[in-house]
């Protein structure tokens, strides 16, 4: 770090860690090489077992160490009441910052009247780059988020005032947590996506690993749609969005067309052994489906060549199919709560504030 980076008294970084041993090095290494420097970096452990704390105390770093395993949100709730400064800077403990990510965070936030949250996206290169299935991931990171107006806090500055005003983060989610934050921060304020903050991930390498994340976070999208439809009926919520670098001016819909074309094809390949003329179903259901993601699928044959963007358009179908059949769990799931009146998936409150933990 150069002696003359002036420590900023304005930032606090929050890493929330479990068992990241191969890559929490490389992630405190660049929140410490920061160009403009944080002056608090919390650790919290959410009761990792691969021996990753040690990595963390080898960094002037504080740690928190969390009673229980309480997942992302409860790891991060707990970061923020042990900082004090005005500005959030969330950092997954999976990634690796660029050196100016913090100072060009700041910057939008500081020259956006209203900014709510800056939020950056992941570079186009993995972090450490373990095959085909984690280049293809971090490639469509790379892609959708410079795309997309859902809220993730991976690479993500928030003004403490709006964290608490929005209730911070709820932690009965496991997973889509900080989309769900996104559907409650008051309406007055403003999204900053920006390419200007970069992080490089080190994403899911396996097949079928790959698949089984998407299913289980696409589980909570009903959840988190009904709780954020009836918010915005009150007309007090909703990110007003400002794209920077990006290339986009609107918000996107949900990729519901992709996912049930997706779907639809797997489930209508027997067709033809019942007749071949059949086979014009999948093979339509196909072409709805490409081009739906043509623009995607051209994007990574210009990056890395033809037989990257074949292997795109595959991993694409299964992806969507996986995040489509996690979609209808999940409302079954709803339905099925709102049946017995309990309502309990689609109730706006928050979970009591978070346990305290053990500061080193």
């Amino acid at each position: 770090m150069p002696d003359e980076v002036a420590w900023h008294g304005d930032v606090a970084v929050v890493v929330p860690n479990y068992n990241k041993r191969k890559t929490l090095r490389a992630c405190l290494e660049s929140v410490y090489a920061q160009t403009y420097r944080p002056v608090e970096v919390i650790v919290v452990d959410d009761v990792s077992t691969d021996g990753s704390l040690e990595i963390a105390r080898r960094f002037p770093c504080t740690i928190v160490r969390s009673p229980r395993n309480q997942g992302p949100a409860g790891a991060r709730n707990l970061g923020v009441a042990r900082s004090s400064a005005p500005l959030l800077f969330f950092v997954d403990s999976d990634t690796a910052l660029a050196p100016d990510a913090i100072h060009n965070a700041v910057k939008a936030y500081r020259e956006t009247p209203d900014c709510g949250m800056v939020q950056g996206i992941y570079d186009i290169e993995p972090l450490y780059d373990d095959g085909w299935v984690e280049r293809y991931r971090v490639l469509c990171e790379h892609y959708e988020r410079s795309r997309t107006t859902a809220t993730f806090l991976s690479c993500t500055l928030i003004p403490r005032h709006v964290f608490e005003e929005a209730g911070g983060l709820d932690e009965r989610l496991r997973d889509g947590e900080d989309f769900e934050f996104g559907t409650r921060v008051p309406a007055h304020y403003r999204l900053v996506v920006t390419t200007s903050v970069v992080t490089k991930a080190d994403d899911e390498d396996r097949f079928w690993g790959c698949l089984a994340e998407r299913f289980l976070r696409s589980t909570t999208l009903p959840v988190i749609m009904l709780r954020a439809r009836r918010l915005r009926g009150e007309g007090k919520v909703g990110f007003h969005l400002s794209m920077i670098g990006t290339g986009q001016h609107k918000r996107r819909k949900p990729p519901r067309v992709s996912s049930a074309s997706a779907t639809a094809t797997f489930l209508t390949l027997p067709l033809p052994l019942v007749s071949p003329w059949l086979l014009v179903v999948p093979a339509a259901t196909l072409g709805v489906f490409l081009f739906m993601n043509r623009r995607f699928i051209g994007f990574a044959r210009r990056y890395r060549g033809v037989r990257f963007g074949l292997w795109v358009g595959w991993m694409q179908l299964c992806f969507h199919t996986a995040f489509f059949l996690g979609a209808c769990v999940g409302l079954l799931r709803v339905v099925y709560e709102l049946g017995r009146r309990q309502g309990e998936p689609v109730r706006t409150g928050l979970s009591p504030a978070p346990s305290a933990g053990a500061r080193e």
